[in-house]
């Protein structure tokens, strides 16, 4: 699929794209996973409810972990986060809010993770494509539509990248390395994610 039918799917609201946030949290060994799945509607274009809004940008952002850029001032929050484990469809303790961009060639996502004690967000180094006991934030990518592939993209707070091709709904090829930024960033409200994910990759 080429960037040029991507953005197109984009702007028409064609794209599903789903994000999961795992969170750490006492006692060890305990997690909150948090998620929300949306298909992406451009912002000239009509959305049903519970849909996304990406925004479109001639100014890039800086990949660097904030939200200073002139793209995230202006897009929609997503904020409508639910839990799936250890309940289903259960009310989140911590809020996660993310933000959607897109230009001709990138795919464009800010992420805040809130955390009113990021002294103890769980953050450890590894190599690429190591999952580590620490929290995260995944990005899967449907851009065929087709509910059964996907692209994933995950990093946690200390920046390890993590990437895969779904397939078969489930199933995971975890040798699949796509070309794309992440930058990630503790501060007093929590962490935050920042993703460039070229079009091209997906």
């Amino acid at each position: 699929m080429s960037a040029r039918s991507v953005s197109a799917l984009l702007s028409a609201g064609k794209l599903a794209l789903a994000l999961s946030t795992v969170a750490a949290a006492a006692p060890v060994g305990y997690a909150q996973s948090i998620q929300a799945q949306s298909s992406i509607a451009g912002a000239s274009g009509s959305r049903a409810q519970g849909n996304a809004i990406a925004s479109p940008t001639d100014r890039p952002p800086v990949i660097d972990g904030r939200d200073e850029d002139p793209i995230w001032k202006s897009a929609t929050a997503i904020t409508g986060f639910r839990l799936f484990d250890p309940k289903e469809d259960g009310d989140p303790t911590l809020l996660t809010e993310a933000k959607i961009g897109y230009d001709s060639e990138n795919l464009y996502v800010f992420v805040r993770m809130f955390d009113p004690h990021p002294d103890s967000i769980v953050s450890l180094l590894s190599r690429r494509d190591v999952k580590t006991q620490s929290e995260q934030v995944k990005l899967m990518i449907d851009s065929y539509h087709d509910r059964r592939t996907g692209y994933e993209f995950a990093v946690n707070p200390a920046g390890v990248k993590r990437d895969y091709y779904t397939y078969d709904d489930s199933r995971e090829d975890i040798t699949w390395d796509a070309v794309w930024d992440v930058a990630t960033r503790i501060d007093s409200l929590g962490w935050t994610a920042e993703f460039r994910i070229p079009l091209s990759q997906i």
